[in-house]
């Protein structure tokens, strides 16, 4: 008892006497709280009817280990196989591909005035067209040349020598643009100014008496190569005669040489008929302004030799006639 005493004694004249009563009540009332047993039941159930299954049975599955046949209609195929795939426009572009490479290669321009030009401007095909009042133009697909075989394989019809009174010409042609493609007009109105009025190298003055060639007035500046015939000669060409299917170059003279324009091409020539005498007349007369002005003041002499005749409904040639004595 007198250690305890002593213990007592000095827990009391220090003071700690509160901090053992409360370790005594801790080692008393832990091991009390640690031996009550936790509730097992701690999910209330619902009072009213259970709205689920308190089963623990799992549906069955089955498992059917035999393949089922296949419902699918038609023929097998193996995917990895190569699928032939032959369109009629896989085909077509093809075949447009092949005879536009052989029209390039088979149109040359060698003739009538200088080879150099006709050559130079076969390699190039320049400047594009710009239509006169009246004029239709048609644009077609990329073309390096108006190669007269790019079209149908039937010629079209000669015209007639002569026209009857309710007919006059009409003019088709086609000339390459700047671009590589090919510009058609048709028709081409008479004294029309190519390849376009801001750059004035050839006017067409009409078709020739007889029906069978178109005559070109060659401006200053302007150089012609192919087949055409000249006036008065190859070398100073003032007027060209160029005959459906021949496909002539122009250039343009330059300080420094000639510089290759365009290659142009007559695709036909036709006689069109017309309700009355009138309307016939009407259309005989029918030119463009730009052309005419440039003709009413050519420098060229060989113009003079050539003269539109709107009775004929075409270019007479004057070295033709003779002077009666």
């Amino acid at each position: 008892m007198s250690v305890l005493s002593n213990m007592i004694k000095e827990l009391r004249e220090r003071k700690l006497w509160p901090i053992a009563i409360g370790l005594i009540v801790a080692l008393v009332a832990v091991p009390v709280l640690l031996s009550k047993k936790a509730p097992t039941n701690l999910v209330t159930q619902p009072t009213g009817g259970l709205p689920y299954s308190t089963g623990t049975a799992l549906p069955a599955i089955s498992v059917d280990t035999k393949p089922a046949d296949s419902k699918l209609a038609g023929r097998g195929r193996n995917p990895f196989s190569p699928q032939e795939v032959a369109t009629t426009a896989t085909t077509a572009a093809t075949a447009t591909s092949t005879a536009s490479s052989s029209a390039g290669a088979s149109t040359g321009s060698t003739g009538s005035t200088g080879s150099t030009a006709g050559s130079s401007a076969a390699s190039t095909g320049a400047s594009g067209l710009g239509s006169a009042t009246g004029t239709q133009v048609v644009s077609s697909p990329a073309t390096p040349t108006p190669n007269p075989s790019s079209t149908p394989a039937k010629p079209a019809a000669p015209a007639p020598a002569g026209l009857t009174d309710k007919q006059s010409y009409e003019v088709s042609l086609a000339i390459t643009t700047s671009g590589g493609g090919l510009n058609t007009i048709d028709p081409l109105e008479r004294l029309s100014v190519l390849p376009s009025p801001q750059k004035p190298l050839l006017v067409e003055v009409g078709v020739l008496q007889g029906g069978n060639q178109v005559l070109f007035a060659v401006q200053p500046g302007a150089a012609v190569g192919g087949p055409g015939t000249c006036t008065p000669g190859p070398i100073d060409c003032e007027i060209l005669s160029l005959s459906p299917g021949q496909t002539e170059g122009v250039s343009e003279q330059t300080a420094t040489g000639s510089s290759p324009v365009a290659l142009f091409s007559v695709n036909s020539i036709s006689a069109v008929d017309h309700p009355t005498a009138a309307a016939a007349d009407a259309a005989r007369r029918t030119a463009s302004t730009a052309g005419r002005k440039l003709l009413d003041n050519t420098t060229l002499s060989a113009v003079s030799l050539f003269q539109y005749d709107p009775n004929v409904g075409a270019v007479v040639d004057l070295r033709n006639l003779t002077v009666g004595g």
